[in-house]
């Protein structure tokens, strides 16, 4: 079958970056197949520049990568996004040699970048918060208001739909600060979904008295791992049997690290590094509670896995936990990053059900076997 839409993507479609974005691409790989083209970046030794044929999960798809990422951990000299942006510009003949007159995008530098390209567009908003607010490079936060701007002006001007992972609060706030850019109405609320055939309770291997927490994604200062160690300290002088898993990995793993040691926590405090969806589904059945730390999320996916492995979770306040969580049900929402109060939510979820029913019927609202329908009812280059 000829692709009859792209998905422009800075991710591999396979393992790097992990996060919501990787996750929600690889789902639309699994349900539309071989009707995509996919442009992306290299972590292997996939040809730059050309399109090639690309095998993922079995299926042979149209493959296009405009760069290689040498480091999967490390901090690169020219910030990410930039890199994309420009090679993207770079490649732009090539990328639409292939005659393919649709794409679907998640990344706001990719929309920028290819807003003028005369394709069809449909973006994804996979959170409502201006990125380079936090960036890790100092002068990138310089830009953030700029960049912003440009954001919103791509969309208004060639967006045919835009999506947002983000509860309907979030995204009224956005489109104010977008100061009449953007029609609030025009915006559809997205909630990510969660496969239910990985992430389910069917493996529950609890620890018995040993209570183990786990908090999942990318380590950097945005997901908070600060507030989950230091809520962790707190815990473990309580209960001094806990255990806590940080299942992923990133540029501040050293810097976890070196706070463990310092908290004297090594024997309590385990890192796993990079793992795939089945080992994680593993991890969080042989868990107690979740934990999510994060400054801010569009609508987590992580979450969504934890609720449908029947975990009960404590989490800050950032967008759509609100409809995940029902307090003192499934779990806590901490409306501070103070680490007592944290600690305090942590200690109560562990009396709460565990596999627990809320969480598990929550999670199945949201179940991925519904999201090909859902996309072909609200674009028809969905439909192919």
């Amino acid at each position: 079958m000829k692709a009859s839409l792209m998905i422009i993507e800075g991710c591999d479609f396979s393992s790097f970056p992990v996060g919501g974005q990787l996750s929600h691409a690889k789902q639309l790989v699994q349900i539309f197949g071989d009707r995509l083209a996919l442009v992306g970046i290299s972590v292997d030794d996939t040809p730059v520049g050309v399109w090639i044929k690309k095998s993922f999960d079995g299926v042979l798809l149209d493959y296009f990568s405009i760069g290689k990422v040498n480091s999967l951990i490390k901090k690169p000299m020219i910030p990410g996004r930039l890199s994309v942006l420009l090679l993207l510009k770079l490649y732009k003949k090539q990328i639409l040699s292939i005659g393919v007159k649709s794409a679907f995008i998640e990344a706001p530098e990719v929309m920028i970048a290819v807003s003028n390209w005369g394709l069809r567009l449909c973006y994804k908003f996979s959170g409502v918060e201006n990125p380079l607010t936090m960036s890790r490079y100092p002068f990138g936060r310089l830009f953030a208001n700029p960049f912003e701007k440009m954001l919103f002006s791509a969309l208004a001007n060639h967006a045919e739909l835009i999506l947002a992972a983000a509860d309907r609060n979030a995204i009224k706030k956005m489109a104010s600060r977008s100061k009449g850019i953007l029609d609030e109405a025009k915006i559809v609320h997205y909630p990510t979904r969660v496969d239910t055939k990985i992430f389910n309770a069917k493996r529950k291997t609890l620890s018995g008295f040993q209570p183990v927490f786990l908090s999942c994604g990318r380590l950097n200062r945005v997901k908070g791992w600060d507030l989950i160690l230091d809520a962790f300290r707190l815990v473990k002088d309580e209960l001094p049997s806990s255990r806590l898993y940080f299942v992923g990995d990133g540029e501040d793993r050293k810097i976890v690290e070196i706070q463990i040691a310092k908290a004297a926590l090594q024997h309590a405090v385990t890192i796993t590094g990079f793992t795939d969806p089945v080992t994680v589904a593993g991890l969080m059945n042989s868990c107690n509670v979740f934990l999510l730390g994060s400054h801010r999320e569009g609508w987590p996916t992580v979450l969504l896995e934890a609720l449908a492995c029947g975990l009960p979770v404590v989490s800050t306040r950032v967008s759509g936990v609100g409809d995940l969580i029902e307090e003192h049900s499934n779990g806590y929402i901490v409306e501070t990053r103070n680490a007592e109060e944290y600690a305090a939510k942590m200690v109560a979820a562990l009396k709460l059900h565990n596999p627990n029913p809320v969480s598990m019927e929550i999670a199945q609202r949201y179940a991925l076997n519904k999201l090909g329908s859902d996309l072909e009812s609200m674009w028809d280059p969905f439909r192919g």
